[in-house]
């Protein structure tokens, strides 16, 4: 079995792309077609770790496709991605489970990229029995790394920066993404080891390509346990010195629901921050609840636009609409706007004349170890 790889069968090609970009941000490799051919090829092939089956397509019956993946298929947890209605979605549901599938969730089109991502994370979650104490045995072997995806400034046109994403390269297991573990640690003690260790190796990494490679900042996300820490703004900053590193190279990436927890200490710890010269960002803007009270209340530096608004930005003019509203907005108040999720040249050039600031997704570059990052720096500058 692929270790972490999910097989996606959609008609939409828009949908397979949001699809594997929510998988890819998570660490899935993805393989997608509309082709229900070469989705039985590869599966047959390589079985993968998970799939994502669309039950309604033109000239493809998806419940026919149920009944063949319970031939090919024992134990690979399969989840449905459909417009049906939620009644026939799970009858669909009861006659995979029926036929011995492994039936995992299921999702009614239009979806939200977050709740996607959830379900990805739970059966991820339950691949290979992660423990907690395998993983506090990983982080006392370092064998939890980072990898690095670019992000681009839209005037300059010039690689400004990167997210450090951790990764967990297991010695028998292969690159466990960090969907797999990452929730199980900010449910326990050990989350504060992982934030630790990202701390350590992501500034470390970041004081030696400026000193070396180029001047880059580092992003940088926070678990709602480190933020809620009141020494939190003196270890950031004691590792900044160990490292001669400017404070203003580190972005803190916040989610909104981190965002929502004890907001006194909150409002403590993320403006001593930003007192130290850091730099605040809410991640997945505008696929929460209470974004504009945060803006209001705490000191926030730039807005991520979520890659479920900006990856169909060119075919919904909703999501078009949202997207160019979030950029206004953030323009307004003085602050950064970065959109994720970007995979194409066109939303690319809309987003520059929408005058949104930073860009990232696989189109610019895809997650990288550290190693690769000068070599991709000076292609990315050549093709220019």
């Amino acid at each position: 079995m692929a270790k972490h790889k999910v097989v996606v069968l959609d008609d939409e090609p828009m949908i397979r792309q949001l699809v594997a970009e929510v998988a890819q941000s998570s660490g899935w490799e993805t393989f997608d077609t509309g082709d229900p051919g070469m989705f039985e090829a590869e599966i047959r092939k390589q079985p993968p770790a998970a799939v994502v089956l669309d039950l309604v397509m033109p000239n493809v019956d998806g419940i026919e496709v149920l009944r063949e993946l319970a031939a090919l298929l024992t134990g690979i947890p399969i989840l449905i991605l459909s417009g049906m209605d939620g009644r026939l979605l799970e009858t669909a549901m009861q006659l995979g489970q029926a036929r011995g599938l492994t039936m995992a969730g299921c999702i009614q089109k239009p979806f939200r990229a977050e709740a996607l991502r959830l379900l990805l994370q739970k059966v991820a979650a339950g691949h290979g029995e992660i423990s907690e104490k395998m993983l506090d045995e990983a982080v006392e072997r370092d064998e939890l790394d980072l990898y690095y995806q670019p992000y681009l400034d839209l005037r300059s046109r010039r690689i400004v920066g990167a997210e450090a994403l951790a990764r967990w390269q297991h010695p028998q297991r292969g690159l466990i993404p960090p969907s797999a573990f990452i929730p199980m640690a900010e449910k326990s003690a050990l989350i504060g080891k992982v934030t630790d260790l990202v701390l350590a190796k992501a500034i470390a990494q970041a004081a030696r390509w400026n000193e070396r490679v180029a001047t880059l900042d580092i992003s940088i996300n926070l678990s709602a346990r480190s933020i809620r820490d009141i020494t939190f703004p003196d270890q950031v900053l004691r590792l900044c010195r160990q490292h001669s590193l400017d404070p203003a190279r580190i972005v803190f990436e916040i989610t909104e629901t981190a965002a929502m927890q004890d907001p006194v200490m909150l409002m403590d710890v993320l403006t001593r921050l930003r007192l130290k010269g850091y730099r605040l960002s809410i991640d997945d803007f505008g696929t929460g609840y209470s974004s504009l009270a945060q803006l209001r209340r705490l000191p926030f530096s730039e807005l991520k636009v979520d890659l479920s608004f900006v990856s169909t930005m060119m075919t919904s003019r909703d999501s078009e609409i949202i997207v160019k509203t979030i950029i206004d907005m953030a323009r307004n108040l003085g602050l950064r706007t970065v959109a994720e999720g970007v995979e194409t040249s066109m939303i690319l050039e809309r987003l520059a004349a929408l005058d949104c600031n930073v860009a990232q997704g696989y189109f610019i570059g895809r997650p990288m170890p550290a190693q690769q990052i000068p070599t991709f720096l000076g292609n990315y500058a050549a093709a220019e």
